[in-house]
């Protein structure tokens, strides 16, 4: 079972300077409900600390706190 269901994940991988949606929900658990957004962003991948471990930066270069996983993350196209 593993072996399929391995088969069809499709692992995201992003580059330092590419441009990134983050989970609304992930930030402000509170504030979700049936209408609230689901992505926030764009953000900037400041640094890759390890395989889908990421710190983010605000668009003026400024750094988010935390690092976030390629699973809370989705790819901005400009």
């Amino acid at each position: 079972m593993s072996r399929t269901y391995n088969r069809r994940v499709k692992n995201k991988q992003f580059k330092v300077g590419d441009l990134v949606l983050r989970q609304f929900s992930i930030t402000h658990p509170k504030d979700k409900d049936k209408l609230s957004p689901k992505w926030e962003g764009p953000y900037r991948v400041g640094h890759i600390l390890g395989p889908g471990t990421y710190e983010l930066e605000r668009m003026n270069g400024e750094a988010i706190p935390r690092t976030w996983h390629a699973s809370n993350l989705a790819k901005y196209y400009v």
